[in-house]
C-alpha cells in the first residue's frame, strides 16, 4: 500500500513539476512583453496594467506549484521512511 501511495505521489509531483515549468515560462513571456511595452514611446496604460496583473498572477501560480511540489516531496520522504525523526 505504501509503495502505491509513493507512486501516486510521484506521479502527482511530476504533473505539478510540469505545471511549474509552464507557469515559469508564462511568467517569462509576460515579463518580456512588459519590458517591450515599456520601451514604446506612447505606451497604453491599460496594457501595462494588464501585463502587471498577469505577471502577478503567474508568480502566484508558480509559487503555488512550487509549494505543492515541496509538499509531495515531503510526503514521499515520509512514506519511504527516510525522514529525519
Amino acid at each position: 500500500m505504501t509503495h502505491q501511495l509513493q507512486q501516486e505521489l510521484a506521479s502527482l509531483m511530476h504533473r505539478w513539476q510540469e505545471t511549474y515549468l509552464e507557469d515559469a515560462a508564462r511568467l517569462r513571456l509576460y515579463q518580456k512583453e512588459l519590458a517591450n511595452a515599456r520601451r514604446l514611446p506612447a505606451r497604453p496604460r491599460a496594457s501595462i496594467t494588464l501585463l502587471l496583473r498577469q505577471c502577478a498572477a503567474a508568480r502566484r501560480m508558480k509559487a503555488h506549484a512550487q509549494q505543492t511540489i515541496q509538499g509531495c516531496q515531503f510526503r514521499i520522504t515520509l512514506l519511504s521512511g527516510t525522514a529525519i525523526q
